[in-house]
């Protein structure tokens, strides 16, 4: 299971500045080389785990917007940030294999990786279907 600390050990480890602190409208930011987080707004280690993973993809991939930016744009970036996340962070045989095996519900699925189920569900897309399109 990857914890906070270790996906914040990463980041630093690829030069990312990890800053904590507190923010009006969002849990978790990224600009490049900068990963700015809110613990008060994650109720879950899945969650903070998940968000830090995300915002790492934005990185990874340079996937950033504005405020400003058209819809389309916004959802390419988010699903580059997740496709990134998820690639780094989930490793596919072995999700294959837990899926083979009869682990199949997303919760147990998200307990073992450590991420929200709704990162687990597009993980098992990704890796069984080669899109993101959970909906």
């Amino acid at each position: 299971m990857l914890l906070p600390w270790h996906i914040y050990q990463e980041a630093e480890s690829d030069g990312i500045g990890v800053h904590f602190m507190t923010m009006e409208s969002c849990s978790c930011l990224s600009v490049p080389g900068h990963l700015a987080v809110d613990p008060a707004k994650l109720r879950t280690t899945s969650e903070e785990t998940t968000a830090v993973a995300h915002e790492l993809g934005h990185i990874a991939t340079s996937s950033f917007y504005n405020v400003h930016s058209p819809f389309d744009e916004r959802k390419r970036c988010e699903n580059r940030a997740d496709r990134a996340a998820i690639l780094r962070h989930i490793d596919k045989e072995e999700l294959l294999n837990l899926l083979h095996s009869g682990v199949t519900e997303p919760w147990e699925l998200a307990d073992y990786f450590g991420f929200t189920e709704e990162f687990i569900k597009k993980a098992v897309h990704l890796y069984t279907q080669g899109n993101l399109a959970v909906d």
